[in-house]
C-alpha cells in the first residue's frame, strides 16, 4: 500500500531513492507495454496545477510521485508529516538508471 501524503490536492509518495527504483522496476515490469506515469512534483507544479485543471488530473493519475523539491518538504513538514527522504529528479533518474 502507498504511503502518500497530499500538498494542495497533490498527491506524493513518501519513500526512499531506493524505494522509488524499487517502484519503477515494478512498473516496467508489470506494464504490459502499457504507458505508466510517474512525476516529480515540485513546488511549481504544485502551484501550477491549481490553476490547469488538466495538469491537476494528470499528476493524481500518476503511479508514482517522487517528492521532488525543498517546497515539497516544507508543505509536508507544515502538515506535521516527516519525508522519508527528498528525491530531486535527477537523482531518482539516476537511482533507475544505475539499476
Amino acid at each position: 500500500m502507498r504511503d502518500i501524503i497530499s500538498i494542495l490536492g497533490v498527491k506524493i509518495d513518501n519513500i526512499t531513492k531506493q524505494e522509488s527504483g524499487d517502484i519503477t522496476g515494478r512498473l516496467i515490469s508489470e506494464s504490459n507495454k502499457s504507458c505508466k506515469i510517474i512525476v516529480a512534483p515540485n513546488t511549481e507544479f504544485i502551484m501550477c496545477a491549481q490553476k490547469d485543471k488538466e495538469f491537476f488530473e494528470i499528476l493524481k493519475k500518476a503511479e508514482l510521485a517522487t517528492p521532488d523539491s525543498i517546497g515539497v518538504t516544507i508543505g509536508a513538514k507544515l502538515q506535521h508529516i516527516k519525508l522519508k527522504e527528498r528525491i530531486p529528479g535527477q537523482a531518482y533518474f539516476r537511482e533507475v538508471l544505475r539499476r
